[in-house]
């Protein structure tokens, strides 16, 4: 019997424990006002995803998140606001964070009808537990510098990435998703997909009536946007791994139709679509409405048919690494976008500030229109890392290292680069080459969005490709590199880049022939 009683004790034990540890996410965070100065900007290794509102008077507030080195378990939620049109922003004036292994993260901002101003943002046990949720706090006092918010409050399950909208019933919407991606949460109330979650008393109460999903194999992150058209139906636009998908309720937001891709392409990232006082459409996007570019090329497109076409066409910021765009509109017609520009490199946070006028003219027509005004800079340098001390595997069963020709590729949403120390791997990441074969160094890789790469051969040669074992890291390809030919190579694993176990890469070969579609997810590196 002591064995089986060690068991039980085991498994109580373990449950026990389990559920301490997601309870962490639930207790209700420190609003720390005024900021300590370990919060400052000078502190701050990273920062992004940002969003804005404006109060009844006109007053911008703004949030983002920042905390640590990254996505992680130190992020914390920062406020500031300006009083001058954006010309000058206080320092951070309000921070919120939880301790210990739970994130806080992804704010948004809000006004609804009422003038009251809303803060949210998601609290999760480590960097994604499955279930998150959408926590906030209000205040009615938002004309003013320093309001008085209201205690942190629980909505649903979930993240909300994108603004919630008020309907033409007086409804509250909020566009919160939980994630169709590993882990699955044991305790969620709400399943994988982008929720239409309303309030019909002013954000006292909530539920979800019903909900869009993308396959698992297609999802990322959702961050979806809720328009509301005019004949009453609402449109709901995906974040996916190839761009947008696109949703449509017909009976308040109860059922959906089968979200399918949307005619405009995209990078994997946060876009934004938002009904303006006048009731056009503004949708800013990367690239061109007809074009995808990566995270550059941020423009600002109005349409005057509730979406079927687009007109205008304003350049917010052009350069790489700008990215999340989020927006309101003043009283007067103004519209100010916010974004963030190379998170962790120059961690600025920035502001456009113009109007229709000027998007239908392509550029900044209006005397008060003005285009990266700085919201915030962080100024901390990188801390410098670690040795991570690791035993490589000498991957003894895989097959001897081949060289030969190289094969040509034509290449999907991606570029081609030399392969030598220090190249950026990735379009929406700073990771650097550090390690790898040096048979392999000078030639040809592809540079494509960690989330995925997809390139058609056309002409054969050997092509090779990196990827973590799945014991390293759940963000692998093995086994679609497996059931598609290719073969392990009798390699020792390597530090691909950073300092993280995760990206221990094991290098992968095939001889592709013309016409072959090497296509992956999350991640790998295509080398040739």
């Amino acid at each position: 019997m002591r064995p089986i009683f060690s068991l039980i004790m085991m498994i109580i034990f373990v449950q026990f424990n389990f559920a301490q540890e997601f309870h962490g996410a639930l207790d209700p965070p420190s609003i720390l006002k005024p900021v300590p100065d370990e919060y400052g900007n000078d502190k701050r290794q990273f920062q992004g995803i940002p969003s804005m509102t404006i109060a009844p008077n006109g007053r911008l507030w703004a949030t983002w998140y920042s905390g640590g080195t990254d996505e992680g378990d130190e992020n914390y939620v920062l406020l500031v606001t300006s009083g001058d049109a954006g010309k000058t922003w206080t320092k951070p004036i309000l921070a919120v964070d939880v301790p210990g292994p739970v994130r806080t993260y992804d704010p948004s901002m809000w006004t609804d009808p009422d003038g009251n101003v809303w803060l949210f943002w998601a609290q999760s046990f480590h960097n994604w537990d499955g279930r998150s949720g959408v926590w906030c706090i209000t205040t009615d006092s938002g004309n003013q510098e320093n309001a008085v918010w209201s205690e942190p409050c629980r909505l649903c399950d979930g993240i909300m990435m994108c603004k919630p909208i008020a309907d033409s019933k007086g409804r509250y919407i909020l566009p919160a998703a939980v994630w169709n991606l590993e882990p699955d949460h044991p305790n969620r109330t709400l399943s994988p997909g982008a929720h239409f979650v309303v309030s019909e008393d002013k954000g006292k109460t909530w539920q979800s009536l019903g909900h869009s999903t993308i396959p698992r194999k297609e999802a990322l992150y959702d961050e979806h946007n809720i328009v509301e058209k005019k004949d009453g139906s609402f449109w709901l636009l995906h974040r996916t791994k190839y761009g947008i998908a696109e949703s449509f309720s017909t009976d308040a937001g109860k059922t959906w139709s089968e979200a399918k891709p949307s005619v405009y392409p995209h990078t994997s990232a946060r876009f934004f679509v938002r009904r303006l006082q006048s009731g056009n459409l503004l949708f800013v996007k990367h690239g061109g409405i007809s074009q995808r570019t990566e995270r550059s090329h941020l423009q600002a497109f109005l349409s005057d048919d509730d979406g079927q076409t687009w007109k205008g066409g304003l350049m917010l910021d052009e350069r790489a690494g700008v990215s999340y765009p989020d927006g309101d509109q003043t009283k007067d017609g103004t519209i100010f976008v916010i974004y963030d520009f190379d998170r962790y490199g120059a961690k600025e946070i920035l502001l456009a500030r113009f109007t229709e006028e000027d998007v239908l003219a392509g550029k900044t027509v209006t005397q008060n229109a003005a285009l990266r005004i700085l919201v915030n800079k962080a100024t901390a340098a990188p801390p410098q890392p670690k040795t991570l001390e690791f035993e490589p595997a000498a991957n003894a069963d895989g097959k001897p290292f081949r060289l030969g020709k190289s094969p040509t590729l034509e290449l999907k949403n991606a570029e081609p680069d030399i392969f030598k120390k220090d190249a950026k791997l990735f379009t929406n990441r700073e990771y650097r080459l550090l390690h790898y074969p040096k048979e392999l160094e000078g030639k040809k890789f592809v540079r494509s969005e960690i989330q995925g790469a997809e390139a058609v051969c056309t002409s054969p040669g050997i092509l090779y490709v990196f990827t973590p074992l799945p014991n390293r890291n759940k963000d692998n390809v093995t086994e679609t590199l497996l059931k598609s030919g290719f073969e392990k190579v009798a390699v020792p694993e390597m530090l691909f880049f950073g300092n993280y176990v995760g990206n221990i890469a094991t290098l992968y070969q095939k001889e592709v022939k013309e016409g072959e579609v090497i296509k992956f997810g999350i991640w790998g590196l295509i080398v040739y």
